[in-house]
């Protein structure tokens, strides 16, 4: 092989792991997706609501969390119960939200 070959083979062989290297950058299945959100932004704050006072936030941020279940299970209750109550429409009232749209939120 002369010099020339060497250098050429080199060039190639850098050049094809730089492109390979930015088209694995670049898979298209990796990108975010924007969905459009199932609830409202009144709704997400008057669960946000209810999840403070239920004191389930509490406990969740609690150093005892998984420890002290009986504690999380009367907030999850409680949080439950405000959840299916009409409080929760006059929430999503005050914070500018149509009540009559309430949509159920999977898992809740």
């Amino acid at each position: 092989m002369t010099a020339k070959n060497i250098i050429a083979s080199v060039l190639f062989a850098s050049v094809a792991a730089v492109a390979g290297n930015a088209m694995a950058n670049d898979n298209p299945h990796l990108q975010p997706v924007n969905t459009p959100s199932q609830v409202s932004r009144a709704e997400v704050l008057a669960d946000l609501q209810i999840y403070r006072e239920s004191g389930l936030a509490a406990v969740e941020q609690s150093e005892s969390y998984g420890y002290d279940v009986a504690r999380r299970e009367q907030a999850q209750a409680k949080y439950t119960q405000l959840r299916q109550s009409p409080y929760y429409a006059t929430l999503v009232k005050r914070f500018g939200g149509d009540a009559s749209k309430i949509t159920a939120v999977a898992g809740r």
